[in-house]
């Protein structure tokens, strides 16, 4: 008797224990909501060394044109340029996470914003892809790609 209820019990913990797709979505979540979260603000306040923050240092970034810019540095480059639009509100939504191994976490969903330009106020918007990676404690983007 004693063994049947040992081998009854033991698929009620591998059941109850965390699969490592959501042990990676629950890790990366922080990151991924908080650099979400702060692009909307810097992305109005024009702020390139947060909007670059989240890269990995080799980190790659595709522009909806097709444009690719390599490494944190060159996208924080590519954020700081002056721009013929002022972006007065912006908005992220992630739209779904998966969980590729324990370590890449494929992210995306889609951004607006309220944009000026020559004094003419309109909207954009656009899609997005990002593959975020566990380095050490942190998650970065290794890359992102706007639609």
């Amino acid at each position: 008797m004693r063994r049947f209820y040992l081998l009854a019990a033991a698929p009620l913990i591998i059941a109850a224990a965390p699969s490592w797709r959501q042990q990676a979505l629950s890790s990366a979540a922080p990151f991924i909501d908080k650099a979400n979260d702060e692009w909307t603000r810097a992305i109005v306040s024009e702020n390139a060394e947060v909007m670059a923050a989240p890269y990995d240092a080799n980190g790659i970034f595709i522009g909806p044109d097709g444009s690719e810019i390599r490494g944190r540095e060159e996208v924080r480059a590519m954020y700081a340029k002056p721009r013929p639009v002022k972006v007065i509100k912006a908005s992220i939504k992630s739209e779904g996470r998966a969980a590729a191994d324990p370590d890449d976490v494929y992210e995306w969903g889609s951004a607006t914003m309220t944009v000026e330009r020559d004094g003419k106020v309109g909207h954009a918007s656009g899609r997005y892809l990002t593959v975020w990676h566990h380095s050490g404690k942190h998650w970065v983007i290794t890359h992102n790609i706007a639609f």
